[in-house]
């Protein structure tokens, strides 16, 4: 697996597994582009992964679209502590997912960095994801991700808010 080989062990890999990953990035680039057809800035898919996958974050994201991203991170500052350094350890995952996507034309990058989906498209809510609950609870928070952040003036904003420097 591209990217993650080298770093991480054999069961890291399955956990992180780049086709999990990428069903759930597809979720959040799928509902971006359906509010947003402008495209899925690069840049955030190194957000939705760890605020999706993980259970610490995926706990608190809001229940809306409505709720205001600078709001909702001065509520939850506490738990926010130390996400920057949590989005750095989940970006070889998240570049293996996107290549996975890539590779199996699911998505297309084009020269502004922005990420679209091609005709390949996968169900609503494939069975393989309604059959577990984790799994279920990743891809709706992607979801809603992908929505929330079209909501968004820039991709620099949400990296700001959240106190990332890219």
């Amino acid at each position: 697996m591209i990217f993650m080989d080298d770093q991480y062990s054999p069961e890291e890999i399955n956990l992180y597994n780049p086709s999990y990953v990428g069903v759930v990035l597809y979720q959040a680039i799928r509902e971006y582009q359906a509010k947003s057809p402008s495209g899925f800035h690069c840049g955030l898919t190194y957000i939705v992964v760890p605020m999706s996958i993980s259970p610490r974050y995926s706990k608190i994201l809001p229940v809306t679209v409505a709720t205001p991203l600078a709001g909702w991170v001065s509520e939850h500052e506490g738990e926010l502590i130390g996400f920057a350094g949590v989005v750095s350890a989940y970006a070889d995952i998240v570049n293996s997912a996107i290549a996975f996507l890539l590779e199996h034309q699911a998505i297309l990058m084009d020269d502004d960095g922005r990420y679209f989906l091609t005709e390949i498209t996968f169900p609503q809510k494939p069975n393989y994801v309604v059959k577990d609950a984790k799994f279920k609870d990743s891809f709706l928070a992607a979801g809603l991700l992908g929505r929330w952040f079209s909501e968004a003036s820039t991709v620099e904003s949400v990296y700001a808010q959240l106190g990332i420097r890219p």
